[in-house]
């Protein structure tokens, strides 16, 4: 999906105010809101079907709000069919490339940097919070980011990939949970139906990976808390589930639906456990 004229203008500013937030609070822990703070960089990732030119109502604004902030829009994956790639194709080579960045220009990157993601982008820039072992990211922004996944008519409606062109929403688990899917396509990993929850915690080899559902997930934990600030937004809510991006739009603020399309809030879906607050490290 792309971002339009109108979205991206509010978009902007919501990104806007969340990166004056953390100068603000270095100032402020400085003593000295006068004094000279130079601006994190900022690293934008596209989403699917999208492109770095998604982006040329963010960046000039940002320019304009915050002058000498460097801005790298992430090259890769880009368009169709290359941002239908498998996910977990993705993610390592994007950390490599960001890794590419900080390399080249260590003094820009020495202090952290933040990370402002589009749809299927926000999915992928929160894996890279996870994954990425030797992160410095500040804050995360994840605009209309599928963190639960994706599952819906509407959503096809606009994003037409042959292989699931002729199924139904209810006939694409038998194709997308099928190792050759899983392999080849970034929607297939997205794939969370409802309906067939345990056999997409059993053949999804992504979202439940990232979601900490698998081996691995003290460390992806970890990794993610290495972060300053996470922001999770969405678009629109309709009665569709529809943003005009992701559906259902809930996945971006991780909530869900069930197989009739009635909102399920996150510590009631089958794969989150509640836990007491003072075993979690925010009451430590």
């Amino acid at each position: 999906s792309t971002i339009r004229p109108r979205m991206a203008d509010s978009l902007s500013l919501c990104c806007l105010v969340l990166l004056a937030s953390s100068v603000k609070a270095i100032q402020a822990l400085n003593g000295n809101n006068n004094q000279s703070v130079s601006y994190k960089p900022v690293l934008l990732m596209h989403g699917i079907d999208g492109t770095c030119k998604d982006f040329e109502h963010v960046i000039p604004w940002l320019q304009k709000s915050h002058p000498g902030t460097n801005t790298y829009c992430i090259p890769k994956f880009q368009g169709v069919p290359m941002s239908w790639i498998a996910l977990p194709l993705q993610v390592p080579s994007i950390i490599k490339d960001i890794s590419k960045y900080i390399s080249e220009n260590p003094a820009d990157f020495e202090d952290g940097y933040h990370l402002v993601c589009h749809s299927q982008g926000g999915l992928i820039c929160r894996a890279i919070t996870e994954m990425m072992d030797n992160h410095n990211i500040h804050t995360l922004v994840s605009l209309a980011g599928p963190q639960l996944g994706v599952w819906g008519k509407d959503f096809f409606d606009g994003i037409r990939i042959p292989l699931f062109e002729n199924l139904t929403r209810d006939q694409i688990y038998h194709v997308a949970y099928t190792p050759e899917a899983q392999a080849a396509l970034s929607v297939a990993n997205m794939w969370n139906d409802p309906d067939h929850f345990s056999l997409y915690e059993k053949e999804n080899t992504f979202l439940p990976y990232i979601n900490g559902e698998k081996e691995d997930a003290q460390r992806l934990k970890a990794n993610f808390l290495k972060l300053r600030k996470a922001v999770f937004l969405v678009g629109s809510f309709n009665d569709t589930g529809y943003d005009g991006g992701i559906e259902p739009w809930q996945s971006g603020v991780w909530s869900y639906v069930d197989g009739s399309g009635k909102e399920v809030e996150m510590g009631h879906l089958p794969s989150f456990v509640n836990v007491s607050i003072s075993s979690t490290m925010a009451y430590t």
